[in-house]
């Protein structure tokens, strides 16, 4: 569908104009008149207009704006605020353009009839797939606040899992940036000023001077070539994560890793374990719930083995077992799987199993940021003493 601009006067004489999402021109004619508008123009909007949208220059909405949407939308309607006015208080007091801008065409969505599930659909980048399907759910059987409360509680541990890691993250990644800037600022700027003293003394270089200064060299005349092989690696590594084969090789990997695999692992068994409780306790059916994780998971190895257990559902079977079978997956997961499924209780048994695992990411979190500060520190100290004994060598 093309997005069209609009000018028009209300009943008031005021005027009107915005943005509509239509097949046809007839099609928002047509949406106007409804809503009692005289139509004064309506065009394409083209790709060079200035009125384009450009998310990635604007703040992009979070896990943690989604879950205060959730939890305030859930209360006003506990209150009985209405659906539409619900939605337009929650734009009005939204610090982002992006989220604003978003939520008036949900407005203007849900007043041409469409339902609220539909009216969020069209904005995949801002609501995902398991917001819709538990919007769906709640709207079709009419518990939409609750389907919301634990909404809000799904984005929150989403946000705080994501907080913990950047956190935990943060501190090492300064300590290399710093580290890396550090060893290149002396090799290309304070070395080649003892150059000539080392020269000058005319004995024979140690192997540690003659390393140094090679790398010092180096880098001064092909520092341009690091930067075009980091910018190519990363385009490089871009498009091979959208080749499925390649994908699911480094999905593997990252899970199967020696240290930080471990990490990655309670990380996605929380997700996992904290989305398909959250869906099953608001009646979302096993198999559309299984097929929404397939697709929001974010690692393949973890989806495949989703689709094989919703395969397994159709066949009259389990889903322990092909979750066990990918080998990624922590023993006490498939096990709390498999009591689930015998003791019809496999919403509780999954949340406890998230609320167990999301505790187990901060804790080992914490535990490893405090080892790789220390070793990060050491070896920084070890590089830079190398350069500087290099270049005293000689003098001695």
């Amino acid at each position: 569908m093309a997005v069209y601009i609009y000018k028009a006067y209300d009943l008031a004489g005021r005027m009107s104009s915005g943005r509509i999402e239509a097949e046809n021109e007839h099609a928002v004619a047509e949406y106007l008149r409804l809503r009692k508008f005289f139509i004064v123009e309506i065009v394409p909007q083209k790709a060079t207009d200035f009125q384009i949208s450009l998310p990635q220059l604007r703040r992009t909405v979070t896990a943690k704006d989604l879950a205060v949407f959730c939890r305030q939308f859930a209360a006003m309607i506990n209150a009985g605020v209405p659906i539409l006015t619900c939605i337009d208080i929650l734009k009005k007091q939204s610090d982002k353009e992006l989220f604003k801008t978003v939520l008036a065409d949900v407005i203007n969505y849900l007043e041409s009839g469409r339902s609220i599930a539909d009216s969020f659909r069209s904005f995949p980048k801002i609501f995902p797939e398991i917001f819709i399907n538990m919007i769906e759910t709640g709207e079709t059987g009419g518990v939409l606040e609750p389907v919301l409360e634990q909404l809000s509680i799904h984005f929150e541990r989403e946000h705080e899992i994501y907080e913990k890691v950047k956190s935990g993250m943060t501190y090492p990644l300064v300590i290399l940036i710093i580290a890396i800037c550090a060893i290149s600022f002396m090799l290309i700027f304070i070395l080649p000023k003892f150059v000539g003293i080392i020269l000058d003394i005319g004995n024979a270089l140690p192997l540690p001077t003659k390393i140094v200064l090679a790398l010092s060299d180096i880098l001064r005349r092909f520092w341009w070539v690091f930067l075009l092989a980091i910018g190519c690696g990363s385009i490089v590594f871009t498009k091979i994560m959208q080749l499925p084969s390649w994908r699911k090789k480094i999905d593997y990997f990252f899970l199967t890793a020696p240290i930080f695999g471990k990490i990655v692992q309670k990380m996605v068994a929380a997700r996992f374990a904290r989305s398909l409780s959250i869906m099953l306790k608001c009646g979302v059916p096993i198999i559309e719930a299984l097929n929404t994780l397939e697709r929001t998971i974010g690692n393949l190895v973890i989806a495949n083995a989703v689709a094989n257990a919703r395969q397994n559902i159709v066949l009259g079977k389990g889903i322990s077992q092909p979750l066990a079978a990918t080998g990624v997956f922590p023993l006490m997961v498939v096990q709390m799987i498999s009591v689930g499924e015998e003791t019809g209780t496999l919403g509780v048994l999954l949340e406890k199993v998230a609320i167990f695992y999301e505790k187990e990411v901060d804790y080992t979190l914490s535990r490893l940021s405090t080892l790789v500060e220390p070793v990060m520190i050491v070896g920084l100290g070890i590089v830079l003493g190398f350069i500087i004994i290099a270049i005293m060598m000689p003098m001695f």
